[in-house]
């Protein structure tokens, strides 16, 4: 762990989330698995691991994956990635 490393979550699940509930969209929210959390933040907010999660609606996937950074001062980075349903990946790697 590093004085200057965190974890940032920019996926872009829980805001689609919100849209389509506000429009009374279905969808279905799954875990793909959990990573753990090596920055100064997680220590302080007591997060030892993260959920990775897929998000599927209508025809399409949002897939979370974290990105780690090896640089022990560079952030880590929870990002998420949309495809159509039939072009999504069979074996996601959830870290990389």
């Amino acid at each position: 762990m590093s004085w200057n490393k965190n974890t940032i979550r920019r996926s872009e699940i829980d805001k689609t989330i919100e849209l389509l509930k506000e429009f009374k969209v279905k969808y279905k929210l799954t875990t793909l698995g959990k990573v753990p959390g090596y920055g100064l933040n997680d220590a302080y907010e007591d997060i030892s691991e993260y959920e990775i999660r897929k998000l599927e609606y209508n025809d399409f996937v949002i897939l979370e994956q974290m990105i780690r950074d090896p640089d022990c001062d560079m952030d880590d980075v929870i990002s998420s990635f949309k495809f159509e349903k039939s072009k999504a990946p069979k074996n996601w790697k959830i870290e990389k």
